[in-house]
């Protein structure tokens, strides 16, 4: 069998697709076969190669795609990149209504999405570095358009075989990003929510969604009670000790809020003036070498931290030169 396939539970296949000159590295797609019926989880980037890699392993699994289901977990495009390619050969997909919505959306060239990272880009003070939305590996990566699917909500159930899932939400790393638990067979396929050795990037989704890092931790919080035994996650290595994993989530988290913290010790800052103070796992000597697409990332993930402080009544923010700049500060020291 390929190199890149491994059985990792009976009737569960682990595929290994690279991700070339991203930091993720690669991704791992799930197949389930059970049944006469297959399920895939998650696609891989719309690329050459990654469609090279997709169609050797449909063969050497023997997939017959007339009897699958393509199942997406969000909707970052490293995940639903070929959803396209699945449903123009007569795949069925799932996926989780919200975030298909906000993918729709992103599918296009420009739309009221991108405007709005724009918009995001303009409050956190990325203005001074200039980039561009083509940039953006989201923006890179699209779909190439819209697809039919079968709209999935937390509590729905999905057979497979001999496999029982409940879809349960894991909002957080996205707005809607839902995983399949079999309880049964304690089993979790869990997206981008807890990873091995990397953490999930939490970004800032506006101020409609709130406190996306709040969220995803209490949604961790879930999973922990679940006592998941096999729990799949879609980049790195695979977990063997949830509950461990997650303590240290907690730990990184906790590092990081404090660092977005003191970064504001000596007066307020923009979003993007904290993130150039906070220390990222990155071969970049400093920020003006970080590639532009995960300036993209970096600051919104420091955007999301600075939220949740705000959230436990820690800072707050205000519009420092009325230009829409927003400038985070530490309450009780009354900068404001």
């Amino acid at each position: 069998m390929n190199k890149n396939i491994k059985e990792v539970y009976k009737d569960i296949y682990r595929v290994i697709i690279p991700l070339r000159g991203n930091p993720l590295k690669s991704i791992n797609i799930f197949v389930i076969k059970s049944g006469g019926e297959n399920l895939i989880i998650d696609t891989g980037f719309n690329t050459e190669e990654v469609i090279e890699y997709t169609e050797n392993y449909i063969r050497d699994l023997d997939i017959d795609l007339s009897k699958t289901t393509l199942y997406i977990t969000h909707l970052h495009s490293d995940h639903t990149g070929l959803a396209n390619f699945f449903s123009k050969r007569g795949v069925k997909i799932c996926m989780p209504e919200r975030d298909a919505k906000l993918m729709d959306a992103l599918s296009k060239q420009r739309s009221g999405y991108w405007d709005m990272i724009e918009s995001f880009a303009h409050i956190e003070g990325l203005g001074v570095d200039n980039l561009s939305i083509n940039d953006h590996p989201g923006h890179k990566y699209k779909t190439g358009g819209a697809f039919k699917y079968e709209p999935k909500f937390p509590g729905d159930k999905m057979k497979i075989g001999d496999f029982n899932f409940e879809v349960i939400s894991l909002a957080g790393h996205t707005p809607g990003m839902c995983g399949l638990y079999d309880k049964e067979k304690s089993i979790l396929f869990c997206g981008d929510h807890i990873l091995f050795k990397i953490t999930s990037n939490i970004q800032f989704w506006g101020f409609d969604f709130g406190d996306s890092l709040g969220k995803y931790l209490q949604n961790v919080e879930i999973v922990k009670n679940l006592n998941v035994k096999h729990i799949f996650g879609s980049h790195r290595d695979l977990i063997t000790d949830t509950n461990a994993r997650i303590e240290e989530i907690y730990a990184h988290h906790e590092k990081r809020l404090a660092e977005a913290y003191k970064a504001l010790e000596d007066g307020p800052k923009t979003v993007r003036d904290v993130t150039v103070r906070m220390k990222w796992d990155i071969t970049a000597k400093d920020w003006s070498e970080f590639p532009d697409s995960q300036k993209w990332f970096a600051v919104g993930e420091a955007h999301s931290h600075l939220e949740h402080l705000r959230y436990l009544g820690k800072v707050d923010f205000y519009d420092k030169n009325g230009d829409g700049i927003l400038y985070y500060y530490i309450k009780d020291k009354n900068f404001a």
